[in-house]
């Protein structure tokens, strides 16, 4: 049903134009959810992707014509679970993906040059992640295993709050 086939039954249907707009506003509720449902799924989609299209190009020794080591495909199921993971915590713009010549691949959230966030995966159930806030650096590594460590989300919401 079209929306404003809905919208003209909704205002013939009830006693007052001002009901049948409430009653049209209460359709388009579920619209707006499943909007942001869409959104966020071809977000996943597109990120998905991009990750498929990084290992293929970059699954064999050399792939950089400097002798960089191929991406795992431990490390490639290891990212997929990550971005899977950071579906949890919508209020974040996604990473940009980077191959890394040790093998890793790597999520970039960069702001400015002196606001970068990084996190590596390598396909051995941890992360690898450093941060530049301004003058503030940190950096560490955490296990990696149903859900995405707090470390990463407070790091997240340093760099973007």
């Amino acid at each position: 049903m079209s929306t404003a086939i809905a919208y003209n039954e909704y205002l013939n249907t009830s006693n007052s134009l001002s009901s049948g707009i409430e009653k049209f506003g209460n359709l388009l509720n579920p619209v707006e959810s499943n909007r942001s449902y869409s959104a966020t799924f071809d977000k996943n989609n597109e990120i998905q992707q991009e990750l498929d299209e990084l290992f293929k190009e970059c699954s064999e020794k050399d792939w950089d014509g400097y002798e960089a080591n191929p991406i795992t495909k431990d490390a490639y199921f290891e990212a997929k679970r990550f971005i899977k993971s950071l579906l949890s915590i919508p209020s974040f713009p996604f990473p940009e993906i980077v191959p890394e010549p040790t093998g890793e691949i790597g999520f970039e959230w960069y702001k400015g040059k002196q606001q970068v966030f990084i996190v590596s995966v390598s396909g051995k159930n941890e992360l690898v992640y450093a941060g530049l806030f301004g003058p503030n650096k940190v950096h560490g590594t955490e296990y990696f295993g149903d859900s995405l460590p707090s470390i990463v989300i407070t790091n997240l919401k340093r760099l973007y709050t």
